[in-house]
């Protein structure tokens, strides 16, 4: 069976209030081009912003996030009303192969995620959280064969929030590139046009290309696109790394708050939109950009 989750997030009422500790972003505004790794290239359009791996890593732990070590980037808009951001993460799981794309069966795909998540909601259960109502497609998979990419989106419900998962791969050579984006129900008309762009101004470089793979020396994926889609890799451990950080808690006392992710859109407009403030004597700034 399938497993798929939206990404939660807990924090303790305490935590909420209490301002983290943080210092000056090194953004990259757009327009220009920032570097996913050895991997790829994103062409940042105008009104978006970039942040690197490493702190990309260093903000998510401060947002009470665990951060898997895959992320490449986060990015985000520069307006101050835009209270979203997509995080990039590049997985090493080998070429990942794309003929069963044609023959897909989202009703079949949709059953799986669902029997997966009635599964896991075991789990979550045992461990006190509500149960995951999976509602289903509000984008089925496409999946572009000329640019290697696909997108999907998929709905679910916690109690009375309602959100959506908004998911993109793009295949390299080697593995492929991971930008999720989620927030609630009302946002999708918003996000779908950032996630749209952005994918399509994602490339891989000369030698890590889609069309690059050698069947004679390069590792090939144990699962194909179905599996990505519905799922079901996480159990083998190849998406480990990239759902490591769905299920982070922050305990401070013995109230926590659970959230579905759509409310960091306080907490992005908290760490992104905020005016820099001066830098304290005795160093160690404070700055958020």
């Amino acid at each position: 069976m399938a497993v798929i989750v939206l990404v939660l997030a807990a924090w303790a009422l305490p935590a909420i209030a209490e301002e983290p500790p943080q210092q000056a972003l090194a953004w990259q505004v757009g327009p220009g081009e920032a570097k996913l790794g050895d991997q790829a290239v994103l062409k940042l359009p105008k009104g978006y912003r970039f942040l690197g791996g490493q702190e990309t890593q260093r903000l998510l732990k401060q947002m009470g996030n665990f951060p898997s070590g895959a992320e490449l980037g986060l990015i985000t808009a520069t307006a101050e009303n835009e209270q979203w951001f997509m995080v990039v993460r590049y997985i090493d799981a080998g070429y990942v192969k794309d003929d069963e794309a044609a023959n897909w069966d989202a009703d079949a795909l949709m059953t799986s995620i669902k029997e997966g998540t009635d599964e896991d909601n075991k789990t979550r259960q045992a461990q006190g959280f509500p149960p995951l109502v999976i509602r289903g497609w509000e984008e089925k998979p496409h999946y572009d064969k000329a640019a290697s990419k696909v997108v999907w989106a998929i709905s679910a419900q916690e109690r009375e929030t309602v959100g959506v998962n908004y998911n993109t791969l793009a295949l390299g050579r080697q593995g492929y590139l991971s930008m999720n984006m989620v927030g609630s129900l009302e946002q999708l008309p918003v996000l779908k046009p950032h996630v749209g762009l952005l994918l399509s101004n994602v490339e891989f470089i000369e030698g890590k290309r889609y069309t690059d793979f050698d069947s004679t020396t390069d590792k090939v994926a144990a699962v194909g696109l179905s599996a990505l889609i519905a799922g079901a890799a996480i159990k083998s451990g190849l998406l480990a790394k990239l759902w490591a950080f769905i299920i982070p808690l922050v305990i401070a006392g013995k109230k926590l708050l659970m959230l579905l992710v759509i409310a960091l859109g306080g907490l992005a407009a908290k760490y992104f939109n905020k005016k820099p403030k001066p830098e304290q004597a005795g160093g160690g700034g404070g700055l958020s950009s």
